[in-house]
């Protein structure tokens, strides 16, 4: 496997508050992407404490289950936990420090990404960063928002194409170091060839699955590849930070 991770400032914004994180050993890749949010700087920091905190705790326990761990049922539920608790431990990082000054009262971030070993991939997701499945005729959300608009999806009161514009549709509904507690959504499925992309949103509020997949099927490097996505998302307008992380399976 292949992996090359890179974040942008966008077209509109001075600070870049989304950060990232990438570790790889053995047949393991761990990746995510936090998009912080709150006054002044207090979205990157809360972005970078969350990815520090999350990596941090992950890794290592991660390094242990894999080495002592054979058994594949074990190790999904192992991996699972353990991903609650590295997700626990950010929020209460972020929660903690946002409640010790002030000028960082009321910051949170998002928090998405995977877990790959051998053959078996979790995802894992806070807010509204996204992971996706593209291969060169499909690109598949595997991930669920915690968003307003997904919440009117869901309800059927609107269509795919209306929430792609909606007003509201940068407002979420669940964050890291908002609450004291905090629910992370962990799903594991099979590892399937093509790439797993996770991004932030002023990527994925440019979906187009068409653009994506053409982009995907070039023959360029993973790293072009990942900047001509970061590219694509400020020729549409990049009114956000643009995060990107590419995981090709088949290299």
């Amino acid at each position: 496997m292949q992996v090359f991770g890179t974040s942008d400032v966008g077209m509109r914004r001075s600070l870049n508050e989304d950060n990232f994180s990438v570790e790889t050993f053995d047949d393991v890749v761990i990746a995510l992407v936090c998009d912080g949010m709150g006054g002044a700087s207090a979205g990157e920091v809360a972005s970078r404490i969350a990815c520090r905190t999350f990596m941090t705790t992950l890794t290592p326990k991660i390094r242990e289950i894999k080495e002592n761990i054979a058994d594949k049922t074990e190790l999904i539920i192992k991996v699972e936990r353990a991903i609650y608790n590295a997700s626990e431990k950010a929020n209460e990082e972020v929660y903690s420090k946002a409640n010790l000054d002030d000028s960082l009262s009321g910051m949170g971030t998002t928090l998405s990404g995977c877990i790959i070993i051998e053959d078996i991939l979790w995802t894992f997701n806070v807010g509204d960063s996204r992971v996706y499945h593209i291969t060169k005729d499909s690109a598949k959300q595997l991930t669920v928002d915690h968003s307003f608009v997904q919440t009117l999806l869901d309800e059927g009161k609107i269509t795919l194409a209306e929430a792609q514009n909606h007003p509201n549709k940068n407002v979420i509904l669940r964050a890291l170091g908002v609450t004291k507690n905090v629910e992370c959504d962990v799903c594991h499925m099979e590892v399937n060839k093509g790439y797993y992309l996770i991004c932030s949103d002023g990527l994925s509020n440019y979906f187009d699955s068409d653009k994506f997949i053409k982009v995907l099927s070039s023959f360029k490097g993973l790293s072009e590849k990942a900047e001509d996505l970061v590219t694509y998302a400020n020729s549409m307008g990049g009114s956000d930070n643009i995060t990107v992380i590419l995981i090709d399976t088949e290299k």
